[in-house]
């Protein structure tokens, strides 16, 4: 796998200490909305610390993703305003260029699944990578079914491209927000990719 540093660029990805991650949420306020997005309706929320849920849905499981991000953070405050989550949503997704500022992503993880997700962040747009890969790249390289693992808790879909790990077999295997989302996703990034280089 090469790492161009292009999504470390675009991204600074924070992670929650342990009293945050004990304390649930509490003292936190979250803006939180459905927007729609070139791959169907989107859950995003954001704190004073950045996204810290960004997850893909069908329109049928829109109470059970709710469900998901507050249970991610059960004592913070939640604030919806789709307004919002249409303005992120239009800026995260309008393309494959970088963005003026970087994207602030706050999450809470172990630190193995952190190492997961840090790696996953230097997978180019329009690259595919193992999950043996992955986890080499990680630190890990005996942990390919635990990265597998990790990669299907990542909470912020997209941003942190858990969507360009692949099987080494090459078959795309599976996906937390559904197989032919990804597909959409690498055909999209892989076009975006290609104008980008004309």
């Amino acid at each position: 796998m090469t790492h161009s540093g292009m999504n470390d660029a675009c991204l600074r990805l924070e992670a929650a200490s342990p009293d945050e991650i004990t304390a649930r949420g509490a003292g936190m306020t979250l803006h939180a909305g459905v927007a729609s997005s070139l791959f169907g309706p989107c859950l995003v929320a954001q704190s004073t610390r950045g996204i810290c849920h960004l997850a893909f849905f069908d329109p049928p499981d829109r109470e059970r993703a709710i469900a998901a991000m507050r249970a991610t953070w059960p004592l913070a405050e939640v604030i919806w305003k789709d307004a919002h989550a249409h303005r992120l949503a239009a800026r995260i997704f309008e393309s494959a260029r970088a963005p003026e500022e970087p994207w602030q992503v706050f999450v809470r993880g172990t630190p193995f699944q952190l190492s997961i997700w840090r790696a996953l962040l230097g997978v180019p747009r329009g690259s595919r990578v193992s999950y043996g890969q992955l986890s080499s790249a990680a630190g890990h390289p005996n942990a390919s079914r635990a990265a597998g693992t990790a990669i299907g808790r990542n909470p912020v879909a997209f941003l942190i491209p858990c969507h360009r790990v692949i099987r080494a077999t090459g078959a795309i295997g599976a996906y937390r927000w559904g197989a032919e989302r990804k597909l959409t996703l690498l055909a999209w990034e892989g076009g975006m990719q290609g104008a980008s280089a004309t």
